[in-house]
């Protein structure tokens, strides 16, 4: 783990990320760390990169440290912070309950009781946004110095994304608001992987859809691809996230589709409930409307530039059809 009981007898580690009191127990956390650290931080990480920061964790700092071992500080701090901020969301119920032989219990005393609704409310969503902002920092940290930490340049998480045609949450995030989310970017990419095998490889045809992927792992692809790929990835970034919300219900967030809605009372509190399968319905109509759209402006622009695309297996796609019989009006 990227903690330890004994640096951290009285949680000095953990305090530099979360003010928590001298007199808690390391113990206690442990589950939570260790859990945050294997469903959010190794996935997207890789196992590889995982172990060495552990690795690097553990060992005895050196007088002088070299250029990648500051980096790889910095990756260790971030990484913690991360982590311990998304253990205290995920472990939060468990950390404010006693587990006993007679059930579970709460403490209250006349000093010290127990926190408000709202307070509860505002303080997961503090650790999740923070832990789930610190995933995001981590990746583009890895993304920035990929000379330095090979062990993630050779990972399936990055690897993954080199022939992408939406290799990066930015890009996403520019055509398709998500936050800036890389977790919710990562949900995305089976959903983009799909897109682009069935509608951009059918509609470029196999010469041409193996020319795109090869020049864009280039660090200048050639100019005809950079001015092809905002055609090329409209249509995959609204498409994908209409595939994400039709199949969880999600509004481009990592737990959901919610509104929110103030509550007259005593502390006005806002509460958030699961949209309506009604409202997701016609989100994901309208991103798929869009993402259509978008897929016949590639078609045209296609045929505008054939001169470019000579390799480009015509397609017509899905031609709008229209029964005239005993109609008023007549659509050709």
């Amino acid at each position: 783990m990227l903690f330890s009981k004994e640096k951290n007898p009285k949680m000095e580690e953990i305090r530099n990320f979360v003010s928590v009191t001298s007199s808690s127990t390391f113990e206690n956390v442990v589950p939570h760390i260790a859990n945050a650290e294997r469903d959010y931080l190794v996935p997207v990480i890789g196992i590889d990169m995982y172990d060495e920061l552990v690795e690097f964790y553990e060992m005895d700092p050196p007088a002088t440290l070299t250029d990648v071992q500051i980096k790889m500080a910095e990756l260790l701090r971030l990484s913690q912070s991360a982590v311990i901020h998304i253990a205290f969301w995920i472990g939060f119920d468990l950390l404010n309950v006693l587990v006993t032989d007679g059930g579970f219990k709460r403490t209250e005393s006349e000093s010290v009781k127990s926190l408000y609704k709202y307070q509860e409310t505002n303080l997961k969503i503090y650790f999740r946004t923070n832990g789930f902002n610190g995933i995001d920092t981590v990746l583009q940290y890895l993304e920035s110095n990929l000379t330095s930490f090979t062990e993630f340049s050779a990972s399936t998480a990055c690897t993954l994304f080199k022939t992408a045609l939406i290799p990066k949450t930015e890009i996403f995030n520019n055509i398709v608001f998500i936050n800036k989310s890389r977790l919710t970017f990562l949900r995305m990419k089976p959903h983009m992987q799909l897109i682009e095998d069935t509608e951009i490889a059918t509609i470029l045809g196999p010469v041409a859809f193996e020319y795109v992927k090869s020049e864009i792992v280039k660090e200048t692809p050639s100019e005809k691809v950079k001015a092809l790929l905002p055609y090329v990835r409209k249509p995959i970034a609204f498409l994908a996230s209409a595939f994400l919300m039709e199949e969880s219900g999600a509004d481009l967030t990592d737990n959901g589709l919610y509104f929110y809605q103030t509550i007259a009372g005593y502390n006005n509190d806002t509460d958030h409930k699961p949209s309506s399968s009604d409202r997701i319905a016609i989100l994901v109509m309208r991103n798929r409307n869009i993402g259509n759209a978008f897929l016949d402006q590639l078609r045209t622009y296609l045929k505008v530039k054939a001169a470019d695309w000579t390799d480009v297996t015509p397609s017509s796609g899905k031609l709008f059809r229209r029964d005239n019989t005993d109609k008023k009006t007549f659509w050709a």
